[in-house]
């Protein structure tokens, strides 16, 4: 893993504007590459093709819930690494993306800076407990 910051990062989300914002978000951070997409079905095949460090996904995609998603991609991949997004978070769904496998959860409205050090911290995290 990169000391600083995953190189690789696939971004879900339904919306473009989210997608646009989180791209230079994580582009800021360090990431080089970067896909996007913006369904679960998609999303699904790019990890596959792509296999990204860190996934960005969105709890209210269209169609599939980015939950059920969530359990497809560590049915898959159980090492996946995937931070989940939302515009409203409850404790319930906290606590569902948790015990499914999501290293953390980021509320979209979340200031900028607040953002970015949760994503930096989350990710030094895993090197720390996971050293390369």
């Amino acid at each position: 893993m990169n000391d600083t910051f995953a190189h690789k990062i696939l971004i879900v989300d339904d919306e473009p504007h989210i997608r646009v914002y989180l791209r230079l978000v994580v582009t800021g951070l360090g990431a080089v590459e970067i896909r996007e997409a913006a369904d679960g079905a998609a999303a699904l095949l790019m990890y596959q093709q792509f296999a990204p460090d860190l996934v960005l996904l969105d709890i209210n995609l269209l169609g599939e819930d980015g939950v059920s998603v969530l359990g497809k991609l560590l049915a898959f991949d159980p090492l996946a690494k995937v931070v989940m997004l939302t515009a409203v978070a409850s404790r319930e769904i906290v606590e569902k993306c948790a015990a499914a496998g999501a290293l953390n959860f980021i509320r979209k409205d979340m200031p900028r800076p607040d953002l970015v050090k949760t994503l930096h911290d989350t990710w030094a995290g895993l090197n720390l407990v996971h050293p390369a």
